[in-house]
């Protein structure tokens, strides 16, 4: 196998575990959202940390500089996943996994004010595809007015569209440590911290509830935190950022799959469409030019002198959820 097929093979594999968190958090019953977090990166953490002990790179966690910034990562990480996983409990994983993809409608509006970067004819159409999508997304099969003030459905969205807010800000954290810190540098200490905020939710969890789920809970922070995360920092280290960006687009797709097959979710037309249009932004939001996408398809190599503003170029999503 060469190279270039072995890093695309480990990063949808990472795909399509991230895309099984709906079957996980099924299985997990009496627990909050917060215990089921704090476990889950507990039990990912220490698969991470054992990981880097064998390979003998555990001096790679040494701080360096920006150190506050890695505090606001971690501050960051852990609302995303709170988010995500609420609207997770209250949506379902397809709705859920489809609005944490909102991250480019955000970043849209962040980046000239953060990064100082203009927005183009093609930001704006991207923004203008994800709106459509989102309107799909969160609309029921009967309308809007359906949707009552304080119902579940509109709290899973709400949790959904903050999920994609933190979400951006995450990607931007990422990429202004990466010079500092390696990959899974930054989420062994983003998972530090998390697990530092969430520790209120794993001490008021009773003991019987924690046996319980104990299994699940093992088996749920390895395979997403561990292997998931150890696929997915391998698998973009040896791809393009553009063919990186597409090939993640896979983990929305396996969330739905596996919410229709295994659980036996309703899909609905509106979901399907609005799927289409979030994709299709992250796509064009991914891609500087058609040039891009032609050299994507037929595997040629991406002309160097061509350069992407960086938070295009972080759109990869953020390992470990």
């Amino acid at each position: 196998m060469i190279a270039a097929s072995k890093h695309h093979l480990e990063l949808l594999t990472a795909c399509v575990i991230y895309g099984t968190v709906g079957i996980f958090m099924e299985y997990l019953k009496d627990m909050s959202v917060g215990s089921i977090i704090f476990y889950r990166v507990l039990f990912g953490l220490s698969a991470i940390l054992c990981y880097l002990a064998i390979t003998g790179n555990l001096s790679q966690l040494a701080f360096k500089k920006k150190k506050k910034y890695l505090l606001l990562l971690g501050i960051l990480y852990v609302s995303q996943m709170f988010s995500y996983y609420s609207a997770i409990r209250y949506l379902g994983a397809s709705s859920a996994v489809l609005l944490l993809y909102t991250d480019p409608i955000y970043l849209t509006f962040l980046a000239p004010a953060l990064l100082g970067e203009k927005n183009t004819e093609k930001t704006i159409f991207a923004l203008f595809l994800g709106l459509i999508g989102v309107f799909y997304v969160t609309r029921p099969e009967g309308g809007f007015e359906q949707i009552a003030f304080g119902s579940d459905y509109l709290k899973g969205v709400v949790f959904g569209l903050v999920g994609g807010l933190f979400s951006s800000g995450v990607i931007i954290s990422v990429r202004y440590l990466r010079n500092e810190y390696n990959g899974l540098t930054q989420l062994v200490w983003q998972s530090v911290i998390s697990l530092v905020f969430l520790s209120p939710f794993a001490v008021t969890l009773p003991g019987q509830v924690l046996v319980e789920n104990l299994y699940t809970l093992m088996l749920f922070g390895v395979m997403i935190t561990g292997i998931g995360a150890v696929f997915y920092i391998r698998g973009v280290a040896g791809v393009s950022a553009i063919t990186g960006s597409i090939l993640t687009l896979l983990e929305p797709v396996s969330c739905i799959f596996f919410d229709y097959t295994v659980l036996g979710s309703d899909v609905h037309s509106g979901m399907l469409i609005g799927c289409f249009f979030i994709l299709a932004a992250a796509i064009v939001i991914s891609l500087d030019n058609c040039v891009f996408l032609r050299k994507f398809i037929f595997g040629e190599k991406l002309a160097s002198s061509i350069k992407l503003p960086f938070w295009k170029k972080e759109l990869l999503r953020p390992q470990g959820k």
